[in-house]
């Protein structure tokens, strides 16, 4: 591998290449069957020329009233996914979708304003991904795709990926102050306007949270953004630029056996030290421009600057009775790159896609070491690590006629990682490899009002470096993507989608509760059924319903038992919003995940989790209005995840196998004042 100023040089070719590039075409997506979006404030599913039943867009209109806990919920509007926490708010959530606990999103990749933010190599775990840096307010649309079946999805992309972007503009400012229970503030100020001959926006945010947790979260984030945008549809420029700072006190999961002793309360802790800080700052741009009726070319480029500092005790005094099992796990990291497409209509039947990206990280010092009150006394592991990922993607999306269109699709992706051991330079060392992946989406429809879908795809997922280069762990592991779906619109104001999907990975990376980390086991099968329903009887009235049901197995006997631990069977969500039209809203959303296996034999199973939320608001004036959010509206004591490992709960106490969960908050109300001027 070259060194760190070639890789430095490379990316910022990539850069001024797409900062000098006539620059991105900006409706629809790159070689994939044309999308026909439905913007009415009820759509959030692309419809009619979509190239797979389980793609779609989430716009503005239905995040805006949306009840949300954490900003990472935002994804929640992607039928059958999950967000939770095991820990302190500030930490990124637990992600599950399509039969995968995902962790904190391996095997999902998101991006945000055109850079990646699941993470290569991470402190804490292989494609940690922290969205709490999002301010829901500013999200214009949200694009999903799931399955490997698309040329522009690459790493972490075997179960989807999603895409944030932020408006380009607004023209009025808005001042929100929200208040709550358990300490709970947070102050938003955002607007935007006319200057420099383009569009400005901007947000500015703090937010504070105790929590109900016995040892206060004290979470704090602050969070600035700003962006500039000019041209229109045809050609233009934006640049944005994030500022997104937090710490917070962890509540870690508990052992069941000491709250059914009443030894603990359900929001108790055992070690009352824990907890991180994390920042992200990020400046991006994205450009577009249409060469003529039939070329366009897009860029964009990307530099982020990150960090890390977690701390954690899981299994309390099990390996250490004296100083106790807690650790800290650090990251210091710059990662940039860039992406390049061209897009060509050949003729009234073909189109064609290009796409080249690159994508380097830095990471500066990653490690663990065993701490006690955050300061860590015995480093584990400590190095710093350079990875270059560069991919190559071209699809042909072909509409051969009226009711049949294809997109043949092939990327290429290369990746490169050299590992510097600072505790033993026997680990010291680089490996190379890279994958060529296939893709496939057949449309045939509508017939009677209802498409049809055919997709297959390949894609994979990159493996912590040090653990290629120092265990013996490919650098890459491969997955392949079968889908059948249709979409029914027969019924005015109604849209079915129906999706039978298998996905089989190389290899599977499992959470490993008592370690805090992801661990690379054995080759998985999943398969699964996804139904979804949104009805918009009237106007002012909205009903959505999905339901996903799976089945996640270890496919070659590695375990005492064919089941993943942890992954998810049955999700089922719901909701109704009012928007009235005459001065008052109102919406109510419920999940429920049911019980998942917790070890490989099937004989440990967490219980069921179900929360309903709610929020009704008001339009006081025209300019200021108010509204009521209600989070665990029955306020069930469920919990949001469950794992099965052995603890010690006290220095003097057995080491015991049990369960150990991380409870839901209790009902909580939260207040939110807006103005706008």
């Amino acid at each position: 591998m070259k060194n760190r100023l070639i890789h430095g040089l490379l990316a910022n070719v990539a850069v001024a290449f797409s900062l000098t590039a006539v620059p991105v075409y900006a409706g629809g997506v790159h070689g994939e069957i044309e999308e026909m979006l439905v913007t009415d404030h009820v759509a959030n599913r692309q419809q009619g020329e979509a190239e797979a039943a389980s793609v779609g867009t989430v716009l503005s209109e239905q995040i805006e009233h949306r009840p949300m806990l954490r900003p990472a919920e935002v994804l929640e509007t992607v039928p059958g996914m999950v967000i939770t926490q095991h820990s302190g708010g500030g930490k990124a959530n637990q992600y599950f979708l399509r039969g995968f606990n995902l962790d904190h999103s391996t095997d999902f990749a998101n991006y945000f304003e055109g850079a990646p933010v699941n993470m290569v190599t991470h402190g804490h775990g292989q494609g940690y991904s922290d969205l709490n840096f999002l301010t829901p307010e500013l999200i214009d649309k949200l694009v999903y795709k799931k399955g490997p079946y698309h040329a522009s999805g690459g790493d972490f992309s075997s179960a989807g990926s999603a895409r944030i972007s932020y408006f380009k503009q607004l023209q009025t400012q808005t001042l929100k102050v929200s208040g709550g229970e358990d300490g709970y503030r947070r102050a938003l100020l955002l607007g935007g306007g006319e200057s420099a001959g383009g569009h400005w926006v901007y947000s500015v945010a703090k937010m504070v949270d105790d929590g109900p947790w016995t040892i206060p979260d004290e979470l704090e984030r602050d969070n600035i953004f700003i962006k500039h945008s000019r041209g229109d549809a045809h050609s233009g420029l934006s640049i944005s630029a994030l500022y997104f700072d937090s710490t917070w006190n962890g509540t870690d999961q508990i052992p069941q056996r000491e709250v059914d002793a009443g030894n603990l309360s359900r929001y108790d802790s055992l070690d009352d030290s824990t907890g991180g800080e994390t920042h992200r700052y990020q400046l991006s741009m994205q450009q577009w421009h249409a060469l003529s009726e039939r070329q366009r070319i897009t860029s964009t480029a990307y530099v982020v600057d990150y960090g890390l500092e977690l701390s954690g005790n899981f299994t309390y005094f099990a390996n250490d009775p004296l100083l106790g099992d807690q650790v800290t796990q650090f990251d210091d990291r710059v990662l940039f790159g860039g992406e390049l497409g061209y897009e060509w209509d050949l003729n009234a039947v073909h189109a064609l896609d290009l796409g080249l990206g690159l994508r380097v990280d830095d990471i500066r010092d990653v490690g663990v070491g065993k701490s006690v009150n955050r300061q860590i006394y015995a480093m584990d592991s400590r190095a710093s690590v350079e990875e270059v990922a560069y991919s190559a993607h071209a699809s042909v999306n072909s509409q051969w006629s009226e009711k049949f269109a294809t997109v043949v699709g092939l990327r290429y992706d290369q990746f490169s990682v050299e590992v510097d051991d600072k505790l033993n330079a026997a680990n010291d060392g680089d490996e190379q490899d890279q994958v060529l992946s296939p893709k496939l989406s057949v449309r045939f429809g509508p017939f009677a009002d209802t498409t049809f879908f055919v997709n297959f795809g390949q894609g994979y997922h990159s493996n912590d470096a040090r653990g290629v280069v120092g265990g013996g762990v490919p650098l890459l592991s491969e997955s392949e993507g079968y889908e059948l779906g249709l979409i029914n619109t027969s019924l005015d104001g109604l849209q079915l989608s129906l999706v039978v999907f298998k996905l089989d990975l190389d290899s599977e990376l499992v959470f490993v509760g008592d370690d805090g980390t992801t661990e690379a086991k054995d080759a998985t099968t999943r398969t699964g059924l996804e139904l979804s329903l949104y009805y918009r009887p009237t106007d002012w009235l909205v009903l959505d319903v999905d339901y996903t049901t799976s089945d996640a197995e270890f496919s070659e006997g590695e375990f005492d038992g064919d089941n993943v631990p942890d992954s998810i069977d049955d999700v089922v969500s719901a909701g109704l919003s009012i928007e009235s039209g005459k001065g008052y809203y109102g919406g109510l959303r419920l999940r429920y995940f049911g019980p998942r296996y917790l070890t490989e034999d099937g004989e440990r199973q967490s219980k069921s989790t179900l929360v309903v939320n709610a929020n009704v608001g008001v339009e006081l004036s025209d300019a200021m209005s108010l509204s009521l959010e209600v989070l665990n509206v029955f306020d069930r004591e469920d919990d949001d995840i469950t794992y099965w490992y052995e603890s010690r709960p006290t220095p003097g106490a057995a080491l015991v196998e049990d369960y150990h969960s991380h409870p839901m908050i209790p009902r909580t109300l939260r207040v939110s004042v807006t103005y706008q001027f």
